[in-house]
């Protein structure tokens, strides 16, 4: 049995605003709600088998649990960008994008990842329940993100992607699940500070994957390892700064070209890029931790509470308080 889910109304129903004018995100908030309501009311899904963020008025991304047993599911092609996430069992994703049709497999807490345009289904191999996240959000509101951190960002590189293993973007999908029961204020914010999160994600993982050397740029491997240590340090939860002249020479680069090159490459400098991970690093524990901030300012590599809170709302809008009051 073949399910069909539509998009009709959804393009409408997810107007795009600056995440970081917190006077923008509730603007259009009447609106919103009835565009929502038409938009839910055409998806060709059974309630029991479907949940949706579209009335919890989500103003950047849009959140849709597809649980339909022992059939196939096939969405037509949207204007909007999707990440299918995997919770069941491995399945097959057929597609057309731009002119040629592709086929690939998605193992359990893997990651699809879908441009505007492409059209697609799936089905599960072994032929059991599914249980699949469909994360939809507007390319311009890509666009903007790119924009406003300054991130290189091609859209025609933009290709169908199969079986990405990423826990950056499954931490993402499971905690906007987790907001689908949280039909309130703080819970919209939240939402759209994830999508933000999850944008800034998809855009390094394509600018990785198309990054070609050119202008004194940084080779792909050496970016890859470079970006890979940095992770490594923030995770440990190493207090104090960052080498940057330890890791330059660990990819075998002088100090002044692999700052140049790094920022040519991803278009922030070393410097501004670990601090974002910081911050996302002290989200995660924000969010997954009883821990007090100043503990949790210490364990992202800040080195008073007070430097933490200047670097958290200068990146987010937001002081490290608000953020988790919104949690």
């Amino acid at each position: 049995m073949l399910q069909t889910v539509t998009t009709t109304g959804y393009d409408g129903a997810l107007p795009v605003v600056n995440p970081f004018n917190q006077n923008s995100l509730y603007r259009n908030w009447d609106k919103n709600q009835k565009a929502a309501s038409a938009s839910t009311s055409s998806i060709g899904v059974a309630q029991a088998e479907l949940d949706s963020s579209d009335a919890l008025g989500w103003q950047n991304i849009r959140l849709v649990r597809l649980k339909p047993a022992r059939m196939a599911v096939t969405v037509p092609a949207s204007a909007n960008h999707s990440v299918i996430v995997n919770l069941s069992g491995p399945m097959e994703v057929d597609g057309f994008f731009n002119k040629r049709s592709f086929t690939g497999r998605v193992d359990t807490n893997e990651v699809a990842i879908l441009p505007a345009g492409t059209s697609w289904s799936y089905k599960n191999h072994d032929q059991g329940p599914n249980d699949v996240l469909l994360i939809s959000v507007r390319p311009l509101f890509v666009r903007g993100i790119a924009h406003q951190f300054q991130l290189p960002y091609m859209e025609n590189s933009l290709a169908p992607e199969m079986g990405v293993v990423s826990q950056h973007i499954l931490h993402i999908a499971m905690s906007l699940l987790e907001e689908l029961t949280e039909a309130n204020l703080l819970g919209r914010v939240y939402a759209d500070s994830l999508a933000v999160c999850l944008i800034v994600q998809l855009i390094k993982r394509f600018t990785l994957r198309d990054l070609q050397i050119s202008n004194g740029g940084m080779a792909p491997h050496k970016l890859r390892k470079t970006l890979g240590l940095i992770d490594q340090h923030v995770s440990d939860e190493e207090e104090g700064r960052i080498a940057i002249r330890e890791i330059a020479r660990q990819v075998g680069m002088s100090y002044f070209h692999f700052s140049r090159a790094f920022k040519r490459a991803l278009g922030m400098s070393p410097t501004n890029y670990i601090a974002e991970k910081r911050i996302e690093h002290a989200k995660r524990l924000m969010t997954d931790t009883d821990l007090a901030i100043s503990e949790i300012a210490l364990r992202s590599g800040f080195s008073s509470q007070s430097h933490f809170t200047s670097s958290f709302r200068r990146l987010t809008g937001l002081t490290p308080t608000s953020f988790k009051r919104c949690i």
